[in-house]
């Protein structure tokens, strides 16, 4: 139990560097993808902030309805035990619920802050929008973490700074590269009809999701062993999220009209 008592301005002033500087490393790096159209600092900077709002969102809902504590402990013996397929599904059942929480607080997060925006007028800028509100819900998110891990330690110890690297190389990207993933669909269903959009949204969701709960899985089951083998696998996944980008940058849909996501919400 953390003791907050002993919490310091130190210990905060460490964790929202640790929390929200790989994520700013992140979103300077993904907007070079968008540098021949940026889009408005001021639109980045709000999705990046409701993102990081949002998080309370994903936090009350993941207590209601997958308040589970010791999943980690539940998956680990299960897959350690041989468990068939049907029953590493049903132990990890609230890993898939969190992962769906948190894939679609995001999305929303990025719906309210920009999606709807006059600015978000082109195919590559759901990309965008969705990997900032990303960001900033995995800044808060690395933030409360590490804050935790301070006051329990109550010194800059050798487990913060392991910690704070792995979330700077696993789960700040995890949550990059899933919603990039989710963007990547709407993207490409930018100017079509109501039902590809939704075909495309129901099948974003999925994706990113599914990603989502492969890599929750795969560093418990391997936790103290092949972890690195885990986040080489996502860094391979974020090198094929970077082609896409290009790809998506090269679609054409002939002539752009005025903010077309109003057309359609994706919901």
């Amino acid at each position: 139990m953390a003791n907050w008592e002993q919490m310091n301005w130190v210990f905060v002033l460490v964790a929202v560097a640790g929390g929200f500087l790989p994520a700013i490393f992140w979103l300077w790096f993904w907007l070079q993808e968008d540098h021949k159209k940026p889009e408005p600092i001021r639109l980045i900077m709000k999705t990046f902030i409701v993102g990081g709002f949002f998080i309370t969102l994903a936090f009350l809902l993941e207590k209601f309805f997958a308040p589970s504590t010791n999943v980690v402990s539940q998956v680990s013996n299960a897959y350690q035990n041989n468990s068939d397929l049907w029953t590493l599904i049903i132990v990890s059942s609230p890993l898939i619920a969190w992962a769906i929480i948190e894939e679609l607080v995001k999305y929303l997060a990025a719906y309210t802050a920009a999606l709807k925006n006059k600015h978000c007028d082109e195919p590559i800028d759901m990309m965008v929008y969705m990997i900032t509100a990303a960001l900033g819900f995995s800044a808060i998110e690395n933030f409360l973490f590490l804050l935790n891990i301070l006051s329990i330690d109550g010194i800059l110890s050798n487990s913060f700074l392991f910690t704070g690297n792995l979330r700077f190389l696993g789960a700040t990207l995890l949550h990059v590269v899933t919603s990039a993933v989710f963007g990547v669909f709407l993207s490409f269903a930018f100017s079509r009809g109501k039902l590809t959009k939704t075909l495309a949204w129901i099948v974003g969701l999925f994706a990113g999701t599914a990603l989502h709960v492969l890599f929750n899985f795969f560093i418990i089951v391997n936790e103290g062993g092949d972890v690195l083998r885990v986040l080489i696998c996502l860094w391979a996944t974020a090198m094929f999220v970077i082609f896409l980008f290009e790809v998506v940058k090269r679609l054409r849909y002939g002539k752009i009209i005025t903010s077309p996501i109003n057309e359609f919400p994706y919901v």
